[in-house]
């Protein structure tokens, strides 16, 4: 059996818990008999940063070698493959920002590049390694110098994929608490895929093919959970939770006849459009706490140009009915679009005024990042003359470890987002005066919200 050394590159912002994407591969390899330890650079408590992931490669000798990568991630990435160049059979990349730039990881150094879904890619690759006599290039979304095999397809039997829970073990629990004795499950994911064609959305992993988990397999992942590792509370990470309502009933049914879940509560992540008042009043009831709402724009004219296929009034009413509902609201507004002006960064201003006395929270920050392989990289990067940004790490800086601020300074720090800097755009001076207006308003009204749950 293969030995895997699975590592998520430093981030710029420190992640409060492990990547679940990272946990679904692990736990694929687990189910398949290998060896896996995990490095999680991207930890708050985690130190020593890439010399310590090299020195735990020279010393636990793995066949296999996997890097998760984002697009902000991928040059610190190239730059850590540099120093393992060696310390394994095959060193491969994964994630999302291989999806769309296969090529590019094999040009700086790895061996191997998935696209796609990498579950099951990666037990053929680690199978490939204890001698299955299967070609590298015969692998579905695998990248090699020789070129590409077939094209990957999205996975339609997603009750068959191991839990992430069982991956537990292999990561070092102190990297996510000061204490050192934290168990960070990461959360969920019942369903994947989004059919939404937002033009700015960076979600390639899973595709826009909706396909979810069966309610029975949902309910043991979370008794599972509960049972053995003491968590009641269960964050769903799915884009698009409540796209089908026949689903979400199910689940929500599930939930409310285990017993085992007795006092369970979630959140999730939606399109304002896809929920409905009774969905609302349905989810509550089988333990919703609260609900993030996309909406990213409060102009009509903007809202049609990205592609969001809802308008404002969809986002009132949800989060209104989500308030009535006792749950927290957040709601996710973005800032800096190519077509907007004053005049359309003024509305979605106004929007935020408005939703301000319903809504618990807005998204931190917000500035447009143009992400390859979304429409809106596609369509303007030879126009603003920002090919490869990622590639150049001082346009992706390090910040600060948020974890570890004081609140004050952290309320300072979201003020402001370093985005805007970066004039992806080319915005004129008020174009960047009223967007910097927006993204502290948020943050001026989540520190409101803040010190009244406090003082409550």
């Amino acid at each position: 059996m293969a030995r895997a050394l699975l590592i998520m590159p430093r981030l710029p912002q420190r992640m409060g818990a492990p990547y679940l994407g990272q946990q679904y591969i692990g736990a694929s390899l687990l189910a398949a008999g290998h060896e896996v330890r995990m490095l999680d650079l991207a930890a708050p408590y985690f130190k020593g940063g890439d010399a310590a992931a090299v020195a735990e490669a020279q010393r636990f000798a793995p066949d296999l070698i996997g890097m998760t990568l984002f697009t902000s991630s991928a040059a610190r990435g190239y730059r850590l493959a540099a120093q393992l160049q060696g310390m394994s059979r095959l060193m491969v990349a994964g994630g999302p920002h291989p999806t769309v730039c296969p090529g590019e990881p094999v040009h700086h150094g790895f061996d191997v590049s998935v696209a796609g879904e990498g579950e099951l890619t990666i037990a053929r690759l680690a199978a490939f390694l204890d001698g299955s006599g299967e070609t590298l290039e015969s692998m579905p979304g695998v990248t090699t110098r020789a070129g590409s095999g077939p094209a990957w397809s999205t996975l339609s039997e997603l009750d068959d994929l191991a839990f992430p829970l069982t991956t537990y073990t292999t990561y070092d629990m102190s990297w996510y608490s000061a204490v050192g004795d934290a168990v960070v499950p990461g959360g969920l994911m019942t369903s994947r895929g989004c059919p939404a064609r937002c033009t700015f959305c960076a979600n390639y992993v899973t595709g826009r093919s909706y396909r979810w988990r069966s309610p029975a397999n949902v309910i043991a992942e979370m008794v599972a959970l509960r049972e053995n590792h003491g968590v009641s509370h269960f964050p769903f990470w799915d884009d698009a939770f409540t796209a089908l309502r026949p689903r979400l009933n199910n689940l929500c049914d599930a939930v409310l006849a285990e017993p085992a879940l007795d006092g369970a509560t979630w959140t999730c992540i939606t399109p304002g459009n896809m929920v409905k008042p009774f969905d609302l009043r349905r989810m509550r009831k089988a333990g919703c706490l609260a609900v993030n709402f996309g909406l990213e724009s409060g102009d009509y004219n903007i809202l049609k140009v990205i592609q969001k296929g809802q308008r404002p009034e969809h986002v009132k009413a949800a989060v209104r009915a989500a308030t009535d509902e006792g749950m927290i609201t957040i709601v996710n507004f973005m800032f800096g679009f190519p077509e907007e002006g004053v005049d359309e960064l003024q509305r979605t201003l106004d929007l935020m005024h408005e939703l301000a006395p319903y809504t618990t929270y807005f998204n931190n920050r917000g500035v447009l990042v143009p992400f390859p392989g979304t429409a809106i990289y596609d369509n303007t990067h030879a126009d603003y003359d920002f090919d490869g940004w990622w590639l150049d790490e001082a346009r992706v800086p390090i910040e600060p470890d948020m974890h570890q601020m004081t609140p004050d300074a952290l309320a300072r720090a979201l003020e402001v987002d370093p985005t805007l800097d970066e004039n992806f755009f080319n915005y004129s001076d008020a174009v960047r005066d009223k967007i910097a207006e927006c993204v502290a308003f948020k943050a001026q009204h989540n520190q409101r919200t803040m010190k009244r749950l406090q003082a409550a």
